[in-house]
């Protein structure tokens, strides 16, 4: 009778200790000296969960707020133009094999802006991610990316602009190459 009970509960205690990397993996620190960081929002069993574009998006903007708000600043709001040129920037980059602000023609985040129909200036940050075959969207995922633009002095820079106002968000998988290309955009 014992023995039948050995095998669920090995898959269930690897299955949590697969889970469980994320647990001490998700932990934020404590930011810097004039600047912080919030508390991640996913935990061992969400940070793996794969998800929607659009649930991707709305996550993404929670976490820019979560950030914004701990460091004294209004949240943003989603516009969808800027979302659309945030993803046509993602999925260039990885259609094209390149990782750049500015495309091979040298168009720049306002450019691709203003060709959606955009009128202001644009700030950017783009992320690249390469050599993790299987990669999909994930908010583990997205939680790593604002985690590691926030470490950044000039990402963090863009994130923290009290001038900004409106906010979008693009991102791309190739689960084959095991590549993903984000990109934020704010004005």
């Amino acid at each position: 009778m014992g023995q039948k009970y050995i095998v669920p509960s090995l898959v269930i205690g690897l299955t949590l200790l697969a889970y469980s990397k994320d647990a001490w993996y998700f932990d934020n620190g404590q930011g810097g000296i004039d600047w912080q960081i919030g508390k991640p929002l996913v935990n061992a069993v969400t940070a793996n969960t794969s998800v929607s574009l659009p649930k991707i998006r709305q996550q993404a903007l929670e976490l820019v707020n979560r950030d914004r708000q701990m460091n004294g600043l209004p949240p943003l709001v989603e516009d969808p133009l800027l979302a659309v040129a945030a993803q046509a920037h993602a999925e260039d980059m990885l259609k094209r094999r390149y990782y750049d602000h500015i495309s091979p023609e040298g168009k720049t985040p306002t450019d691709r802006f203003r060709e959606v129909g955009g009128r202001q200036g644009v700030g950017e940050n783009i992320m690249q991610q390469t050599s993790n075959q299987g990669v999909r969207l994930t908010y583990g995922l997205i939680e790593h990316f604002q985690k590691g633009w926030m470490y950044s002095p000039g990402h963090r820079e863009n994130l923290l602009t009290a001038d900004y106002t409106h906010f979008g968000y693009g991102i791309i998988v190739d689960p084959l190459l095991g590549e993903v290309y984000a990109v934020q955009n704010f004005y």
